[in-house]
């Protein structure tokens, strides 16, 4: 590739990227994002040039049998913007609105920035490594990092804290079920920290309002929300049917 081309190259990508980043206004602590601009005929489902490895999403979310109409669609492409230019959403409201499929399918079909291994770790193969993209609850967090005091190296405190900050793309659910003790808010915030400094996105899952939510967020965690992204309201009617209204609806 001759100089020219590869100076085009690049200025292509910091065009690209300029884009993605002035897509991002200021916001208030996490305020609403409002929903982007949405094409009904595009899809969660279209076709990307890599995926990365996935740890932890729940079975349950694998196989929706539908992608829940414009409401959660704008949510899911609002999402999208935030997590493929590094940023952090928060992703609050009533249960069974689908925020947790939100992530799932982020996890298969966003373009995350610097997923790629560094290359020592892969430069013996003919393509690179991916950093994976990790699913898990609060609660079992601190439990691990708890229990990994005295542990062998791949159990221990320094471990989970590095696997958690280097993950592509990290998705925290539940996350306002925990203790609220100084040891949890200091090592979230030191997870999220290292996250922010390596332009890794975080989504963070609740089902508390969202002054609610961040009356248990540290001032750096809201400080770097309101930089790098922001939250989204999933107020619409639960998809989770009851037995009476699976009945009614055959």
């Amino acid at each position: 590739m001759n100089n020219n081309q590869t100076e085009l190259n690049k200025m292509n990508r910091d065009t690209a990227l300029a884009q993605i980043m002035g897509s991002i206004p200021d916001l208030d602590d996490l305020a609403i994002r409002k929903p982007a601009p949405h094409d009904p005929a595009t899809t969660v489902t279209a076709p990307i040039s890599y995926s990365v490895p996935r740890i932890g999403f729940p079975a349950r979310h694998e196989h929706a049998d539908e992608l829940y109409g414009y409401e959660w669609q704008t949510a899911y492409q609002t999402a999208l913007d935030i997590v493929e230019s590094g940023g952090i959403v928060i992703a609050y409201g009533r249960r069974g609105t689908g925020k947790t499929q939100i992530a799932c399918e982020l996890s298969k079909h966003a373009r995350f920035p610097n997923s790629e291994k560094p290359r020592k770790e892969w430069a013996m193969q003919s393509h690179p490594e991916y950093r994976p993209a990790i699913y898990c609850k609060a609660m079992e967090i601190f439990i691990d990092l708890k229990n990994g005091y005295g542990r062998p190296k791949e159990k221990s405190e320094k471990y989970i804290i590095d696997k958690l900050s280097s993950a592509a793309f990290l998705v925290i659910d539940e996350a306002h079920v925990r203790g609220e003790t100084k040891y949890e808010d200091d090592k979230l915030t030191h997870i999220m920290d290292r996250r922010y400094d390596s332009m890794l996105p975080t989504m963070l899952i609740t089902n508390v309002t969202r002054q609610d939510f961040a009356a248990q967020l540290s001032p750096s965690i809201i400080s770097r929300i309101r930089e790098t992204g922001g939250g989204i309201e999933c107020n619409w009617d639960s998809y989770r049917k009851t037995p009476n209204q699976t009945e009614q609806t055959k």
